[in-house]
């Protein structure tokens, strides 16, 4: 694994790491890596796979420090796919440096390039589809803990996407177009976890408290009935 953070680490010196936009994504990237070693622990994974889910959790967004520097934003829509530009950087600048299996480096691209879309791409074996399963999750968790930033005034709420979280659905990037938006998307992520670790670390860091403060804070709306629903699905999804 050193010989993988020293390989990540020296991709990342060819960009300028004094920006806080780049230095945000270098520690979000370390960060997932740690949460998806958890997550595979969790699941009592061998050793083998566990220093897999870590890699892919330290790479996968690899893509993001070309975005920021070409365009300025990490909004895909009007950029370009970081999963998929992250895929690409991948196999022509790194992979080849790693001592992996072949099989191994086709799971790592196949989990960097869906961990981002809306779904999982069909018809992956077991092994791709777990992995997959994983940084998704690893990814929005510490987007969950780590990216909830305080708002300069107060927003309305729109009721459409307050919808689509009561049907317990993912809210795509390209509706967001305010902070509380944001906050919206950030529950709409609640629905899209597939291992208990994920559910007991949204529990433990009061994830969902943390955002229904917020949105009420800078609404002046109650949202209780939402909270209360939110709080009811992890609660099933933990027994489960």
């Amino acid at each position: 694994m050193k010989n993988v953070m020293k390989i990540f680490n020296e991709y990342v010196k060819n960009y300028d790491l004094k920006k806080s936009s780049i230095m945000g994504k270098f520690h979000h990237s370390y960060r997932v890596m740690e949460l998806s070693k958890e997550i595979a622990t969790s699941l009592n994974l061998n050793n083998e796979d566990i220093k897999l889910a870590s890699i892919i959790g330290l790479l996968h967004d690899i893509g993001r420090f070309e975005q920021w520097t070409k365009y300025e934003t990490f909004i895909d829509d009007i950029s370009i796919d970081h999963g998929d530009l992250a895929e690409e950087i991948l196999k022509q600048e790194i992979l080849s440096k790693l001592d992996l299996e072949d099989n191994d480096k086709k799971i790592i691209l196949t989990s960097v390039r869906n961990h981002n879309k809306f779904m999982i791409e069909p018809n992956l074996k077991e092994k791709e589809l777990l992995m997959c399963q994983i940084i998704r999750d690893a990814d929005k968790l510490d987007i969950l803990k780590e990216q909830i930033k305080v708002m300069d005034k107060n927003y309305d709420i729109n009721k459409e996407l307050i919808n689509i979280l009561k049907e317990h659905k993912l809210i795509l990037n390209k509706y967001v177009k305010t902070p509380m938006d944001g906050l919206c998307r950030h529950i709409s992520l609640l629905f899209d976890l597939h291992f208990p670790y994920s559910y007991q670390f949204v529990q433990k860091n009061n994830i969902v408290d943390n955002i229904m403060n917020m949105m009420e804070i800078y609404s002046n709306t109650n949202q209780e009935e939402l909270e209360i629903d939110v709080k009811k699905y992890i609660k099933e999804r933990l027994s489960c």
